[in-house]
């Protein structure tokens, strides 16, 4: 379960991403979240661990949105009953 502030980043990622054709920068993500970059690089790392999005710190500009939203149950851990 993602907590807020990656949740909120995922929604900004994917939303940015749609309408201009490429992921938001860091600066960018500063101005639109006011986060500090550490804060922003820290909820990259969880929802990139947590593959709901393909990001390498070394290269930021290749960021992509796997999944869009978190599901209830995420897809890669087995289902309980």
């Amino acid at each position: 379960m993602l907590d807020d502030r990656s949740r909120k980043l995922l929604r900004i990622l994917h939303n940015f991403s749609g309408m201009h054709r490429r992921p938001p920068s860091i600066a960018e993500l500063r101005r639109m979240t006011q986060l500090t970059e550490g804060q922003i690089r820290q909820s990259l790392r969880v929802l990139a661990d947590q593959h709901f999005i393909a990001w390498d710190s070394v290269r930021p500009e290749e960021l992509r949105v796997i999944h869009a939203w978190e599901y209830k149950q995420h897809p890669k851990q087995p289902r309980v009953d």
